[in-house]
């Protein structure tokens, strides 16, 4: 609901001015209907810019100066930023979209999501060209220093507090390693040494084995896994609380601004955050451990082995960095789509709960 002011923050940022959301939501007001284009514009024209707005064809858009700010698919505020101008209509539009990142799209996608009207029989989309007086420089005072950066150091106050737990976790991913580095080695005694001599008593004695490695990965796995629920269970409820102090401790001017589907949506997301803590992180260290411990071996047995190994290895996570920009785009879609279902829910129930106490009256 808050697109337009981080449309407006980042032009603002182009030009060399950071503003924090809040700062702008002073000049920009939103409701839980979102911005309207015309508190765009009045708060621009309070930091210093000079608007324009109005609806133009997409060969008009190619000679504004950018960047500027779009209204997309009607309920929604982008930020166009470059223009690749190309011949046989295969000019690609470079968007910053508040709520998926930086996306290109090329000439019809781009009309199809920012045309809005027809108007004297030519299809038209609203724009909002935006550029700084020299008022927008002048005015230091309102500057802020830096940007709010990022961090998942919030999240070791959770982990810290379980140190002795994830340390046994560690410690159980160790054993486990080395008890499935052992597998490979008894199976090679077994046709090598057994079944090449025609020793069954040798066999016996490392099948046995074999059932003892599995017996106690098996209460290992299950010593771990049970550590995991418990500290799990326990960082949920504080990511939970935490999170329910922080929200009551906002403004009722906040709660205008959201909707009842992202709050419940946010909810629900603390369980990922949960799972990224205990059960992500931990099974990429069992894998680092696997593949590290697996590369000696194959290294010492042999080279062509362990280069092959080694490049299937490069290729899959080659492709796990290839897709994880789209993946982050579908992770936001979930989310909204997601958001959205749980507010009409919501409202489809709160309605029939109307409708019968208004029939019992």
């Amino acid at each position: 609901m808050q697109c337009g002011i981080s449309c407006l923050q980042m032009v603002c940022k182009h030009h060399g001015r950071y503003y924090s959301q809040e700062k702008l939501s002073h000049y920009c007001f939103a409701s839980n209907e979102g911005v309207s284009l015309l508190g765009i514009s009045e708060a621009a024209s309070q930091l210093g810019f000079r608007t324009i707005c109005g609806k133009m064809t997409l060969e008009q858009l190619n000679k504004v100066p950018l960047p500027c700010i779009l209204h997309w698919n009607q309920n929604h505020f982008v930020v166009l930023y470059k223009i690749n101008q190309k011949k046989n209509h295969k000019t690609k539009y470079h968007i910053a979209d508040p709520g998926k990142g930086l996306i290109r799209y090329d000439r019809i996608d781009f009309s199809d999501n920012w045309y809005s009207t027809l108007s004297s029989g030519e299809e038209k989309g609203i724009a909002m060209i935006i550029h700084p007086n020299s008022s927008f420089y002048e005015n230091e005072n309102e500057k802020e220093d830096g940007k709010k950066k990022h961090s998942i150091s919030f999240m070791l106050k959770y982990i810290l507090q379980y140190k002795r737990f994830f340390t046994q976790i560690l410690l159980g991913l160790l054993l486990g390693s080395i008890f499935q580095l052992i597998f490979p080695f008894l199976t090679q005694a077994v046709v090598d040494i057994g079944i090449n001599h025609k020793q069954v008593n040798f066999i016996f004695l490392i099948l046995l084995a074999q059932l003892m490695l599995i017996f106690s990965r098996t209460i290992v796995d299950f010593i771990r896994r049970w550590i995991i629920l418990h500290i799990s269970m326990r960082i949920n409820i504080s990511l939970l609380s935490d999170f329910f102090i922080k929200l009551l401790r906002l403004p009722m001017s906040y709660f205008d601004t959201k909707q009842l589907g992202d709050l419940m949506q946010w909810i629900n997301d603390h369980s990922r955050v949960e799972n990224f803590l205990t059960t992500q992180t931990l099974t990429i260290l069992f894998t680092f451990f696997n593949f590290i411990i697996f590369g000696i071996v194959l290294l010492s047995y042999n080279t062509i082995i362990f280069i092959v190994f080694l490049s299937g290895s490069v290729v899959y996570g080659s492709r796990i960095a290839i897709f994880i920009k789209k993946r982050k785009k579908l992770d936001y879609l979930t989310f909204e789509k997601q958001s959205a279902n749980n507010n009409k829910t919501y409202q489809l129930i709160a309605y029939y709960i109307k409708r019968i106490t208004i029939l019992n009256f």
